[in-house]
């Protein structure tokens, strides 16, 4: 079950669990999966691989249990949920987040009290370890395949999206810390990443909240006002949607989410994923 049966605690239906571990360095990843109720479609399960497991997990899974189901006793859609989390770990795992979802740079801006720069390892691992063992316990289809990640994973999500942007045919960036690149972060990714524009079928989701940067007419009341400022989560959301929507051959949606903020920002976000994962392809 999705977590240890010890007494007061309680299981999420359909689903299962199991440790996977990446070499160099060694270290375990905690794999979460939640089957869908429906049979899978002949190519196989469309998967969705989910960053921050440990707090993710049950959300999405209840999103599409629920709101994807066309009555009270129908079965959901055929949506396979894999999170990746970390052992022995509640909610965040903070350090271990740091590394696996940041780019390799100097984090100008970023003053990362943690080790940083494993993102490329981490997509390895994905690749390599954890898609070929998904592949063989589940009927999946590999030509559908989603990420969602949020913060630090929405800013790994687009580090995947520019340096391998095959990996996935669906990628989901919510409130993504682009700030991580400094104060100019489209400057930085411009130099830094040749995109080819020939991504043929890749659809990109981007989100953030609204009240995640101060407006242009409120003062620097506080520490975290102006860190806020700085980072200008929507200015630099917005401002990647413009950039990379320029490209040929990719569906960019973006919205900027009312009233919310950097953590509530994923209950609205996490309807409107499934309902992006549900269109059909242009």
């Amino acid at each position: 079950m999705a977590y240890s049966a010890s007494p007061g605690e309680v299981t999420l239906p359909g689903t299962s669990q199991f440790l996977l571990t990446a070499p160099e360095p060694e270290r375990e990843y905690l794999i979460q999966v939640s089957i869908p109720d429906a049979a899978p479609p002949d190519a196989g399960y469309p998967v969705l691989y989910l960053l921050d497991g440990n707090a993710r997990f049950p959300l999405v899974q209840a999103a599409r249990d629920t709101l994807t189901r066309q009555e009270p006793d129908g079965a959901s859609n055929s949506l396979l949920i894999v999170a990746i989390g970390y052992p022995d770990t509640e909610r965040f795992n903070r350090e271990r987040r740091s590394e696996d979802f940041t780019p390799d740079i100097s984090a100008d801006g970023a003053h990362s009290q943690y080790a940083f720069g494993g993102a490329e390892r981490f997509l390895e691992f994905i690749q390599t370890r954890l898609k070929p063992a998904i592949q063989q316990r589940f009927a999946v289809d590999s030509g559908q395949e989603a990420i969602l990640g949020h913060s630090y994973g929405g800013l790994f999500v687009l580090h995947a999206l520019l340096t391998r942007p095959s990996s996935f045919d669906t990628y989901i960036a919510i409130s993504p810390s682009l700030w991580w690149y400094g104060d100019t972060p489209l400057d930085r990714l411009a130099s830094r990443y040749a995109v080819s524009s020939a991504l043929p079928d890749t659809r990109l989701m981007l989100g953030v909240g609204e009240d995640e940067q101060p407006g242009h007419d409120q003062p620097d009341t506080s520490e975290r006002v102006s860190r806020q400022r700085t980072r200008a989560m929507v200015d630099n959301t917005r401002a990647f949607a413009e950039w990379f929507g320029a490209r040929q051959d990719v569906n960019v949606s973006l919205t900027v989410f009312p009233g919310e903020n950097h953590g509530s920002v994923m209950w609205p976000a996490t309807r409107q994923a499934l309902e992006f994962l549900n269109e059909p392809p242009q």
